[in-house]
């Protein structure tokens, strides 16, 4: 069960990642991780994840702004019926719906190190690629914190609920760091009203607040575009979840941080030296936001302590 690595990189392509690094495959098949016993007296093995290489890191941190037109332009091509890339998009997503709809094999394996070892994590971050990516930028802060990634690439709140139990609530962090809403906006699990999407961010506070972990609900980053559709203005919509995002974070007694105010220019757009595809922060944009966790952790763990 489970996909390769190269099928979450064509899943990162679904909103408004660049098409052409949705086209970059590994070398070789990942190796596999232990076997699980299954309910149905079957066994579970999940790819173990494969670091991105050099030339894929230097792709996603490039501090030069790529041109939007043209990635919107790929990525039409990309979503072509006619594209073997696209092509092996759609399959890959129909394995994936079909065997591991949630991801629950991307941290298998390490949840269950993590157990082995007695280990908990003092922070869990929740969230898609930004946070996927953020680990990779990033590493040291997360070791400083003793934190623990838990994004995945191209994942809608609907499916961080699903696995908020085994990814969060399972490793007994302090607190949890939740970011969701880019891909609920790209539509990557299907289109949600905004009653459903708050509904998913209620869930995740809810299942936190049950287990005594504080809670960090992040802003939405800006987005410049997505790129698949380029006529529809996104900026917005990011506006309007992220003003719902800080009511929720007053009503459930959770610490909001404002990732989206420095990051955005004027118009909502991300600052193109944030961040080179109008979604993912670069290393920069990264470094903007890391202060910002750091002082939103730290409000929430004196939260707990009250």
């Amino acid at each position: 069960m489970g996909l390769s690595t190269r099928a979450l990189a064509l899943g990162a392509a679904l909103i408004a990642l660049a098409p052409a690094q949705a086209t970059a495959q590994p070398a070789e098949a990942p190796p596999m991780g232990r076997a699980f016993p299954a309910v149905n007296d079957t066994t579970i093995r999940c790819p173990l994840p494969v670091p991105p290489s050099a030339e894929q890191q230097a792709a996603q941190f490039d501090t030069a702004p790529r041109d939007l037109d043209a990635m919107s332009a790929q990525a039409a091509q990309f979503f072509n019926s006619d594209s073997p890339a696209g092509a092996a998009f759609r399959a890959a997503q129909a394995e994936q719906r079909a065997n591991d709809w949630a991801f629950l094999c991307r941290y298998r394996d390490a949840n269950a190190d993590l157990a082995e070892r007695g280990e908990r994590p003092a922070v869990v971050f929740m969230g898609d690629s930004i946070t996927e990516g953020w680990v990779t930028a990033d590493p040291a802060f997360f070791a400083a914190h003793h934190a623990a990634g838990r994004g995945i690439s191209g994942q809608s709140s609907t499916q961080m609920v699903v696995r908020f139990q085994h990814d969060v609530v399972a490793l007994q962090p302090d607190v949890v760091h939740i970011m969701a809403g880019t891909n609920d906006i790209g539509g990557a699990t299907g289109a949600i009203t905004l009653t459903e999407f708050t509904g998913n961010i209620r869930a995740m506070l809810a299942m936190a607040k049950a287990n005594n972990i504080a809670v960090v609900l992040a802003a939405i980053p800006p987005m410049s575009r997505l790129l698949p559709r380029p006529d529809f203005d996104v900026r917005p919509v990011v506006r309007q979840l992220n003003d719902e995002l800080a009511k929720l974070a007053e009503e459930y007694g959770a610490t909001f941080v404002d990732y989206y105010t420095p990051l955005a220019l004027p118009d909502g757009a991300f600052d193109p030296q944030l961040a080179n595809d109008g979604v993912h922060p670069t290393r920069a944009g990264y470094a903007v936001m890391r202060p910002l966790a750091e002082a939103a952790l730290a409000q929430a763990a004196q939260r707990e302590q009250k």
